[in-house]
């Protein structure tokens, strides 16, 4: 953990349209201020919407080893030996420690084809794609599609009927208990968890590691389902989106809004912060 002015300064970020580019999903433009946050032991906890097996591969190509969050906040991976969670309700997963918060993939994939049956909806979801599908809708390289397709916790979909449909989905999966986000690209159908719980979660587990630690927190995000992260952390950060649109944070205190769109607002506000942190307040 880093001393930065007495502060130990922890960073939550978002993938797609912040710490990566929406259209390349390249992070070159971050990569200087991911240097300078290595070279400070500030961990960089990705919190995305993204699966285990994305993540996992952006966490190698970055060079990161700090625990990560998957599927809008289903769950967290926490590497052994990394914090102390001896009291939490884990599972193991190859070389993690896993606190699920979140409902499985098959109970959100019985759900939505009920759901999409009965009311003879217009959607589509990953599940009833082929790879080649999902190649053509995000972009990805056909490897990375097939990452994406490999769920644990939420069923991404596309939505092209009305409004006033889009409102009764909504209501029917929170009928089933369960409840939809939107992202950069795709709705999210998920349970009972959200980017914030994961982050509260995780801060938690931090302190317990670090008693005597006055931790320092940052989210970086551009889309609505980031809004329960931003509200969690010390220091939340809006980056602005391809369009030049900002998203809407409701209900957050004073919120930094990056100029630059993507990875290079994610350096502009990263190196912002490190460079003023002498006047955030200890307390």
């Amino acid at each position: 953990m880093p001393v930065v002015n007495m502060k130990q300064i922890v960073v939550f970020t978002d993938l797609d349209g912040t710490l990566i580019d929406h259209d390349t999903y390249e992070f070159k433009e971050a990569q200087t201020a991911l240097e300078m946050l290595r070279d400070r032991s500030v961990p960089v906890i990705i919190c995305s919407s993204k699966t285990r097996a994305e993540i996992d591969l952006y966490r190698l190509r970055m060079g990161l080893n700090a625990p990560f969050i998957v599927e809008n906040g289903a769950a967290i991976f926490v590497p052994h030996n990394m914090l102390n969670i001896a009291e939490e309700n884990l599972v193991e997963k190859g070389a993690f420690h896993v606190v699920e918060l979140g409902t499985p993939y098959g109970i959100l994939r019985d759900i939505w084809r009920k759901i999409k049956d009965k009311e003879n909806l217009r959607m589509t979801a990953f599940s009833e794609m082929t790879i080649h599908e999902i190649v053509d809708r995000t972009g990805l390289p056909f490897e990375e599609a097939r990452l994406a397709a490999m769920r644990e916790y939420s069923e991404p979909f596309v939505f092209s009927d009305t409004i006033d449909r889009l409102r009764l989905l909504e209501r029917l999966f929170e009928k089933n208990g369960l409840q939809m986000t939107r992202g950069g690209r795709f709705y999210h159908l998920i349970g009972q968890n959200d980017k914030g719980k994961a982050v509260r979660t995780l801060k938690k587990l931090y302190t317990q590691t670090y008693p005597t630690m006055k931790l320092w927190t940052v989210g970086l995000g551009d889309s609505a389902n980031d809004i329960p992260m931003l509200r969690h952390v010390d220091i939340p950060v809006v980056i602005r989106k391809k369009t030049g649109q900002w998203e809407h944070i409701p209900a957050v205190g004073p919120v930094i809004y990056s100029e630059k769109p993507g990875p290079k607002g994610w350096a502009e506000a990263i190196h912002r912060i490190l460079s003023e942190a002498d006047q955030y307040p200890d307390s």
